[in-house]
C-alpha cells in the first residue's frame, strides 16, 4: 500500500506536520510505502492561467508539482494537513493546488490520471474556536480530491491550536486517533 502524506503549510515543523508524522508513525507499524512532501518546502511556480495544458495536459513549468501529483496519483491514500490561514488554506497550498489543472478532471487532454481508486484523508488546524472556518478548510481539499477522482474517507478538525504545544497539551484524543487510523489504514481500504 502506497499512502502519499502533504504537509499544506509553510512550515515544516508545525502542528500539521506533527500529525502527518504522528499518521506516518501509525503506517509504519504496517509497513506501507510512504512519500512525504512538505508543501513550504516544495518549487512551486504560480498558475499563469495560460491554459497549454488544455492542449497537451503538460503545465510548461519544470518544478515539483508533476512529481507530487505523480506520487499522488500512485497511491491507494493521500493524506492532507492544512492550517488556517484567514479560514482557508494557506498561499502555498493553493497555489500547488491551481497547479493542478493539467491532471483534475476538467481537463479534456490530461495525462496523468489515477492508477487505481485513491482514498483521501484531510485534516484542518486552526488557533481559532470557530468549527465553521475550519470546515470550509476540510471542504478545500475534498474539492481538490474530487478533480483527481479520489474519495474522501476522513476528515479531522482541530481547533484551539495555535502552537505545536497546544497541540500536545490539548488534543491527545486527535493525536491518537490520528495515529490509529494510521495504523489500521489497511482495514479502511
Amino acid at each position: 500500500m502506497k499512502v502519499t502524506c502533504i504537509v499544506g503549510s509553510a512550515r515544516n515543523n508545525g502542528s500539521c506536520a506533527y500529525l502527518i508524522d504522528t499518521l506516518i508513525n501509525g503506517l509504519k507499524t504496517i509497513s506501507a510505502q510512504i512519500v512525504k512532501y512538505c508543501i513550504g518546502d516544495c518549487m512551486i511556480g504560480y498558475c499563469t492561467g495560460c491554459k497549454k495544458c488544455y492542449t497537451d495536459g503538460k503545465c510548461f513549468q519544470n518544478d515539483d508539482v508533476e512529481k507530487i501529483v505523480g506520487d499522488i496519483l500512485s497511491s491507494d491514500f493521500v493524506a492532507i494537513a492544512a492550517p488556517s490561514y484567514w479560514a482557508y488554506i494557506p498561499a502555498q497550498l493553493k497555489t500547488f493546488i491551481d497547479r493542478n489543472t493539467p491532471f483534475g478532471d476538467t481537463n479534456p487532454n490530461r495525462i496523468l490520471v489515477a492508477e487505481r481508486p485513491i482514498k483521501g484523508i484531510a485534516i484542518a488546524v486552526r488557533a481559532g474556536v470557530r468549527e465553521s472556518e475550519n470546515e470550509s478548510i476540510l471542504n478545500a481539499i475534498e474539492h481538490y480530491y474530487g478533480h483527481l477522482g479520489i474519495k474522501t474517507v476522513k476528515k479531522i478538525s482541530v481547533c484551539k491550536t495555535d502552537t505545536l504545544d497546544d497541540l500536545l497539551k490539548n488534543h491527545q484524543d486527535t493525536i491518537d486517533e490520528v495515529y490509529d487510523f494510521g495504523k489500521n489504514l489497511a482495514y479502511n481500504d
